[in-house]
């Protein structure tokens, strides 16, 4: 028994990390405790009945017929709704043969799909909703005895605990597939370095620039180069996260005709969304000069012409020099200034350029 005990609180601690290892648990367990059938439940305990998860071992068309019709009158959430985390429910010991006997739930549901006691675990617990482990005898199986009842209250504490582990990390998991789902929609190629600009995370526009044949950046053995100005960039790398001394920030741009910029920002070992890490990191960000353009010009409603000549002034060139560079006259520059400051609801040129510079018109 001893033997047993300890193989089911090793599979209890191999759920923790991956779900699938909760059937194989499940499967040993009734065996073990001297049960047939068993399974794990999900109760929105702000609604009036709890759901059979896909982690089960009985007929599929009973948990079918059970989360649609029974759950709802299920006798064990009167038990359980407020009972504490880690304490069996056995129904003959509380529920009793007599009630049992007279129960439409036993005799419309229970029986009719083979099924005769039920022992049931609350394993987890927040606030509107709970995660139960039940585990049941068949008609005609005998009932458990005492050694196997107390099998199961000495797991108990182990089966609550890898619960409330693979909780913490299942929503972390979300919530790490919650911050993909934001960063993958960004259009912007974004990577988090170490200081020897090993990559640790890249976005999907990142990995997709990654995965261009001959393009500009390509990793070797786990860290980012980039094909054309490689020592720049390692050195602005190590310059955001220093072995020693103060991290600053540095800025790249590629002189490619591209329009494109590297901005290189320090990521400090306190910030709160570093807490995985705990060490300085570096956030390299490829600025696209014509995305931002398009952007603004669908932020404020600009035209392609207008668009154009609020990139020159960003420059510093004179109305009179936008209008030489564009090959226009003066009179129609004026007139796009003014469309400028109408839409943007700015009145002078530096305003106008600053506001431009802020939102990251280069």
């Amino acid at each position: 028994m001893e033997m047993q005990y300890d193989r089911l609180v090793g599979l209890t601690y191999e759920c923790v990390l991956d779900e699938a290892n909760w059937l194989p648990l499940l499967t040993e367990l009734i065996c073990a405790s001297g049960r047939q059938q068993g399974a794990l439940l999900f109760w929105d305990q702000t609604e009036s009945g709890a759901l059979a998860s896909e982690i089960n071992l009985c007929d599929p068309g009973a948990i079918e017929t059970y989360n649609r019709e029974f759950c709802t009158i299920d006798p064990s959430k009167g038990f359980m709704l407020h009972r504490p985390v880690g304490h069996w429910y056995h129904d003959r010991d509380e529920y009793g043969p007599q009630r049992i006997a007279r129960d439409p739930y036993y005799q419309e549901f229970q029986r009719p799909n083979g099924m005769h006691n039920v022992s049931c675990l609350k394993l987890n617990e927040q606030a509107n909703c709970g995660v139960y482990l039940s585990v049941l005898t068949s008609l005609g199986a005998r009932y458990p005895d005492t050694q196997e009842q107390t099998l199961l209250t000495r797991l108990s504490e182990h089966l609550t605990r890898a619960a409330r582990m693979f909780g913490r990390i299942d929503e972390m998991r979300q919530q790490l597939a919650h911050r993909d789902l934001l960063l993958d929609r960004l259009p912007t190629s974004l990577w988090l370095l170490e200081g020897n600009a090993r990559v640790l995370y890249a976005n999907q526009a990142a990995r997709q620039r990654l995965g261009q044949r001959a393009g500009l950046f390509h990793e070797v053995f786990g860290r980012l180069h980039c094909r054309q100005h490689d020592s720049r960039l390692q050195a602005l790398v190590r310059q955001a996260a220093p072995r020693a001394g103060k991290a600053k920030a540095g800025w790249l741009p590629l002189d490619d005709g591209s329009g494109q910029e590297l901005l290189v920002t320090p990521v400090p070992a306190e910030a709160s969304f570093n807490q995985p890490f705990q060490r300085p990191l570096v956030l390299l960000a490829l600025l696209d000069a014509h995305r931002q353009s398009g952007l603004l010009g669908d932020l404020f409603g600009l035209t392609p012409a207008e668009q154009r000549l609020g990139a020159l002034l960003v420059r510093g060139l004179t109305p009179e020099h936008c209008a030489d560079q564009l090959g226009t006259s003066i009179n129609t520059v004026r007139s796009q200034l003014r469309a400028l400051f109408r839409k943007t609801n700015t009145s002078r040129q530096a305003e106008l350029v600053s506001l431009l510079v802020r939102l990251g018109h280069r």
